[in-house]
């Protein structure tokens, strides 16, 4: 994918990319990053306007000397960045930033400023924008759960649903491998290395087959780290039409943060399966749907009226586009 001159800006100034031999420089934080953009947004211009003279943009962006420093040496590896996203491409993998149409949509409404500026794939990327469902629960799952997420996961392939889901062993992976057994497409944001992923050949068939789709906001190579599982979780609970919890740890873990976060910042209906599970009530107490399997369609249940502005928000980006 060619990136646009935001899209390259967002590579250089907050993804590690690039980076290897440089000492004493690091890219913006996610924070730095949402700040950057506010600068830029107060200012009527765009992200790119860092490609001009700096002492045009400097005071436009209220930035001191140093600060300007630091984004004209991040901006200075640009011949190795893109020999690097040379190389991914190689092996599979591309890169999509918040700026590009191909970007995950309904994430990008819901987290604003807070959405990763790049995104590293493996797959369609087009499965970003399918119809789906976000699915999460507990790595160590029991029978009965493993039951129900197989069944939930085969009624959204045969709805033509998406699963969107974390690619953790328990819950995520019965998730993943169901829905792409029955047809379906399983959309994967991943807390550990891309690049190893692709070596299975299993997940090699299903992203040549066009029913994955795998996606990293670190380096592909970049292993796990339980930060990048907890913002891998906010990207579950924000991609879908609504999120399906299997089941929960009581007040600990990935899903139960990921959907407390989903159910305070209203990032769609959050159904939790009315099984018993301590966690799970604990989740309907805070406001989560009960949720059966029944006749009724996936996208009714995510969408009817216990939750109107989530169902709203997934109305808005259906019927005018993607957001500016």
């Amino acid at each position: 994918m060619r990136l646009s001159d935001n899209g390259m800006c967002a590579v250089l100034l907050a993804s590690q990319v690039g980076m290897r031999g440089i000492s004493g420089l690091q890219p913006l934080t996610m924070g730095e990053w949402a700040d950057f953009l506010g600068r830029v947004i107060a200012a009527g211009t765009e992200p790119k306007v860092v490609f001009g003279d700096p002492a045009d943009w400097g005071p436009l962006l209220s930035y001191d000397r140093l600060e300007v420093q630091r984004i004209l040496d991040l901006l200075s590896r640009g011949g190795a960045v893109a020999l690097e996203l040379d190389s991914f491409r190689r092996k599979g993998m591309d890169a999509v930033t918040m700026f590009d149409p191909d970007y995950p949509q309904l994430l990008k409404r819901r987290l604003k400023r807070r959405s990763p500026p790049v995104f590293f794939y493996s797959g369609d990327i087009a499965l970003a924008q399918r119809i789906g469902i976000g699915v999460a629960g507990s790595r160590d799952v029991d029978g009965d759960g493993a039951a129900f997420t197989e069944q939930l996961a085969e009624k959204a392939a045969r709805e033509d649903m998406a699963i969107f889901t974390g690619g953790a062993r328990g819950v995520d992976t019965i998730a993943e491998t169901t829905v792409i057994q029955y047809g379906g497409a399983a959309v994967v944001y991943l807390a550990d290395a891309l690049q190893a992923r692709i070596k299975n050949t299993a997940k090699l068939q299903a992203i040549m087959d066009g029913q994955l789709l795998l996606l990293t906001d670190g380096r592909p190579e970049d292993g796990f780290t339980t930060p990048r599982a907890l913002t891998r979780n906010h990207y579950i609970y924000t991609s879908g039409c609504g999120s399906f919890v299997v089941s929960a740890d009581y007040r600990k873990g990935g899903t139960w943060a990921g959907a407390t976060a989903a159910l305070q910042h209203r990032w769609g209906k959050v159904l939790v399966w009315d099984h018993g599970y301590k966690g799970n009530q604990g989740l309907m107490e805070m406001g989560g749907v009960p949720y059966v399997l029944s006749q009724e369609s996936l996208y009714e249940a995510a969408t009817r009226e216990e939750n109107t502005r989530s169902t709203t928000d997934y109305e808005q980006i259906s019927l005018f586009g993607p957001p500016d």
